[in-house]
């Protein structure tokens, strides 16, 4: 196929190994519909982490990375009102607006955009063999194809490795505080996991104005930095009497909502006993292997509780990313303190090791 580029990506060869710079990935030319993004800054999300570990979902090799930013350098068609060299930020669901889940917004439910992993036309080329794009965009490498509904144009107010981070982790916090548990002022929320979503959703938390926001996790320096954020109590994910306190709260009552960010069978049965009667938990984290939720169906049936799915906060881009650029320039929702890394492409092994360890919130690659 005539048109396509050569690029630097990083690639995913087999699971639990070290990912490899390679300059030889060649990508498709856009198609009418697409723009092709040179990418500046990417985000490392745990999701990526979760997949490189394995088991992948993907076809190996694969590019993963999905929370990106970067500038218009292409078009496959017309433009509709973009232009070359806008400064955008990418996402991996871009709503049609007419189907089915459209119509009934759930926009990341989209017919036309949801391709289950394995599914899909090839996009990318190595040696003339298939290369995988993780969650259908593959953000660790220089260009990256993008439905032209799957990206928002960047405001200057902006930097771009916050524009970057509004492509996963923002609006998956907003949209689940927004969208999905319709937060507001009277709102008691605890949050279980403060990586980079947690963290996020303490701050979209407190821009609703939740009136407590309690914030659980294992490290130190991401509890204080929940509290910093503006958490009214944070508590660690190994304090046997947690629970107890949490509840203390809340008067014993529980929380109205409990965002699980890590979404294991353990932290889902300790969410539902955090939520109050009539409460809800909504499930956010992705594990590597499947595990069902933790507690009891009758705690669901006769008290009354909620369990729901957060899939990137039924976010719709063109709806809600701009939301959040308005409140990043008007500084309610300060984004730029979950970067605590900034490091090129060709250190994305130690970025991920990072997150291994647990050290810092997002590490922005540049490229």
């Amino acid at each position: 196929m005539t048109g396509r580029r050569m690029m630097r990506a990083a690639l995913l060869e087999a699971c639990g190994q070290p990912l490899r710079i390679v300059d030889d990935v060649e990508i498709d030319a856009p198609r009418p519909g697409e723009a092709l993004v040179r990418i500046t800054h990417s985000g490392v999300c745990h999701t990526d982490l979760t997949i490189i570990e394995g088991p992948s979902p993907f076809a190996l090799p694969v590019v993963m990375g999905h929370e990106a930013a970067g500038e218009i350098v292409a078009f496959g068609g017309p433009s509709d009102g973009f232009a070359l060299g806008d400064r955008v930020v990418v996402s991996i669901r871009a709503p049609c607006d007419d189907c089915f889940f459209c119509k009934r917004d759930q926009p990341v439910l989209c017919e036309k955009s949801a391709v289950r992993p394995g599914e899909g036309e090839v996009r990318l080329w190595r040696g003339g063999q298939p290369v995988s794009r993780g969650l259908n965009l593959g953000a660790f490498a220089e260009y990256v194809l993008v439905p032209l509904r799957g990206m928002v144009r960047v405001p200057d107010a902006v930097s771009m490795a916050e524009a970057a981070v509004c492509g996963c982790a923002m609006q998956t916090a907003m949209g689940s505080v927004v969208n999905v548990a319709d937060c507001d002022q009277t709102t008691t929320a605890c949050v279980i996991g403060l990586g980079g979503v947690g963290l996020a959703i303490v701050m979209a938390l407190k821009t609703v104005g939740a009136r407590q926001v309690t914030g659980i996790d294992p490290v130190e320096v991401r509890r204080a930095t929940a509290q910093g954020l503006g958490a009214n109590l944070t508590l660690a994910a190994d304090d046997q009497g947690k629970l107890a306190k949490a509840l203390k709260a809340t008067d014993g009552r529980g929380f109205d909502t409990v965002f699980d960010c890590v979404a294991s069978s353990a932290t889902s049965a300790e969410a539902l006993t955090l939520a109050r009667p009539g409460g809800e938990v909504v499930l956010i984290g992705v594990t590597s292997t499947p595990q069902a939720p933790g507690g009891s169906t009758m705690e669901l049936v006769m008290r009354h509780k909620r369990l729901t799915g957060s899939f990137l906060g039924n976010a719709h881009t063109g709806r809600d990313i701009p939301i959040i650029f308005e409140a990043i320039r008007a500084g309610t929702l300060p984004v730029a303190r979950l970067i605590t890394h900034t490091l090129p492409l060709e250190r994305i092994n130690d970025a991920l090791d990072l997150m291994r360890r647990g050290e810092g919130v997002r590490t922005i690659l540049t490229l």
